[in-house]
C-alpha cells in the first residue's frame, strides 16, 4: 500500500520526555489528560501531543532541578518548525503543558528556553500496535547516536501503524513509513531523491491528507529544494461521496510564483490489519489515494 496521505495534520508538537511504557492513550497520562482538560480548545485543535522517551543528555547545571523536559515545536512556514527545549519542574508540569499549549514561553523559576536540535521522531508505542513496539524500537535503539547533531527519540504513536516502523523529521515536518536504516539514513542526510524514497514518504503536517497526495508530486519535482518553498494558500474541496477531492495549491520560493490544480482520488479500500493478526480478522479498511491528474503552472504557463 502506497502510504501517501497517511500522515497527521498540526502546526504544533508538543513532545513530553515520559519514560516508557505508555497506555494505548497517552491521553491517560494524568498530567495529559489534566492538561487537555485545562488548555484552550482552539489551541488543541492542530496540536499534537506525544510522550517520548527521555534522551539523558540533561543540559549540566540542570540536574538538581528533577524537571521534566518538553519539546514545543511550532510551525513557521509550510516547510518548517522552530523547536525550544524547556525545563519544568515536576511538580509544576501540568502549569507549564497548559501554559506551552495555549501558546505561552514556559519559563519558570528563570529556566528560559534553548533552541531544539533537528530530531527524529520513530514510534516505539508498543501498547498501540506490537510492530511499532518491536520494529520501532529497533529502529530507535540503532540510529539514536547515527548523526551529530540530531537528535533520536522514540516517541508514542504517530499514526499509520500498519507501516511500521514510522517515523517524523523535523524541522522539516515530514511523516515517513516502512523505515529502515539505510532509508532513515538517506532521509536525514538527503542523500536520495524524493522520487527515490516515494514508497515510504507518508507526507507533510502542513496539509490534510488530499493535500498531501498533490505535495509530493510537487516534492518530487523540485527536489530537497522544495524545502526553500512556502504555500501561499490551500483549499481542498471534497466530491459528493468522498472518494475524490479537488485540491488547489498556490507558493513563492526561489523558483518563483506558482501554483497546482489536482483531482486526487480513492483508487482502493485495503483491509486495516492489525499487527501479528491474521488479514482475515481486520474489522476496517483505510483508503489508498493517488492523483488522477496534477496540473502545475509557473506564471501562466502550465509546467504539466
Amino acid at each position: 500500500m502506497d502510504p501517501i496521505g497517511s500522515a497527521l495534520t498540526c502546526d504544533t508538537l508538543l513532545l513530553v520526555e515520559v519514560p516508557p511504557p505508555w497506555p494505548r492513550d497517552v491521553g491517560e497520562i494524568p498530567a495529559f489528560a489534566e492538561a487537555g482538560r485545562r488548555a484552550r480548545p482552539d489551541a488543541m485543535r492542530r496540536t499534537r501531543l506525544l510522550a517520548v522517551s527521555p534522551t539523558g543528555d540533561v543540559t549540566p547545571g540542570r540536574e538538581s532541578r528533577a524537571g521534566v523536559r518538553v519539546t514545543r515545536w511550532q510551525r513557521t512556514g509550510s516547510n518548517r518548525f522552530v523547536g525550544a527545549d524547556h525545563t519544568v519542574p515536576r511538580e509544576r508540569l501540568v502549569d507549564g503543558l497548559v501554559r506551552l499549549l495555549d501558546g505561552g514561553d514556559g519559563a519558570y523559576d528563570n529556566i528560559t528556553a534553548q533552541a531544539a536540535s533537528a530530531e527524529v521522531l520513530l514510534c516505539g508505542h508498543g501498547q498501540r500496535d506490537r510492530c511499532c513496539g518491536r520494529d520501532g524500537a529497533r529502529l530507535w535503539m540503532e540510529m539514536a547516536s547515527r548523526w551529530p547533531g540530531v537528535r533520536v527519540r522514540r516517541c508514542s504513536h504517530l499514526g499509520g501503524h500498519r507501516f511500521a516502523p514510522t517515523g517524523l523529521t523535523l524541522p522539516d515536518g515530514r511523516a515517513w513509513a516502512f523505515l529502515d536504516p539505510t532509508t532513515l539514513d538517506q532521509i536525514v542526510r538527503q542523500d536520495a531523491q524524493p522520487s527515490e524514497l516515494r514508497g515510504s514518504y507518508r507526507g507533510t503536517t502542513a496539509l490534510d491528507r488530499w493535500g498531501q497526495v498533490v505535495e509530493r508530486e510537487l516534492f518530487e519535482r523540485f527536489g530537497w529544494g522544495w524545502l526553500d518553498h512556502e504555500f501561499t494558500s490551500s483549499r481542498t474541496v471534497v466530491m459528493d461521496g468522498g472518494r475524490a477531492a479537488t485540491v488547489e495549491l498556490a507558493w513563492h520560493g526561489p523558483t518563483g510564483e506558482a501554483s497546482a490544480t489536482a483531482v486526487v482520488e480513492v483508487i482502493r479500500e485495503i483491509p486495516l490489519l492489525v499487527c501479528g493478526e491474521p488479514p482475515e480478522s481486520a474489522e476496517r479498511t483505510s483508503p489508498e489515494l493517488a492523483p488522477r491528474f496534477v496540473l502545475i503552472r509557473h506564471g501562466a504557463a502550465p509546467l504539466q
